[in-house]
């Protein structure tokens, strides 16, 4: 009778399955290993895109900064060359200011109303004068308090005087003028 030793097939067949689960394995860890290449180099690549946006970014940043520390200089400078306008028209309009508060108080002035003093300080004028009458200073008043270039006008005193042996009121207003009309 012939002995067929079939564990030695068994043993082959155990080997071949073995080898083959090696190789499966194998294949499948290079699948993965390939896997993870291209995800570590698509990953790798976004990064590097993001990396450059980032960059590119800030140098806008950067620039648009400049920009704007460059609009507000022109600002600081339109606002000085305009309060220097302003500057400009007013002394423009005060130039021919006092010659029109000189020529309101000529117009202003009574008949028989004599003006002896205009003093100005800092826009604080004192007037002093005599009159023929209270109703001449008392239109003179009035007068300047309707002017435009006069106001907060105020009579400080009058009293009587003797002039040329004529009785005459002396007075003396207190106001502001306004040359910049």
């Amino acid at each position: 009778m012939i002995k067929i030793n079939l564990l030695q097939v068994k043993a082959e067949k155990k080997k071949q399955t073995g080898q083959q689960q090696v190789i499966l394995f194998a294949l499948i860890l290079a699948v993965e290993i390939v896997i993870l290449g291209i995800l570590f180099g698509s990953v790798s690549a976004a990064k590097k895109s993001l990396v450059q946006k980032v960059a590119y970014y800030n140098s806008e940043i950067q620039k648009l900064d400049q920009i704007i520390g460059e609009v507000n200089q022109y600002k600081e400078i339109q606002t000085t060359l305009k309060a220097k306008l302003n500057v400009i028209e007013e002394l423009k309009k005060g130039r021919s200011g006092p010659i029109k508060v000189l020529d309101e108080l000529a117009q202003k002035t009574p008949k028989k109303l004599w003006l002896i003093k205009f003093e100005e300080k800092g826009r604080n004028a004192v007037i002093v004068g005599e009159a023929s009458s209270d109703e001449d200073i008392a239109v003179f008043l009035a007068d300047l308090e309707r002017s435009k270039y006069f106001t907060q006008v105020r009579l400080k005193f009058t009293k009587a005087a003797e002039r040329e042996g004529n009785v005459v009121k002396q007075f003396e207003i207190e106001c502001v003028v306004n040359y910049a009309i």
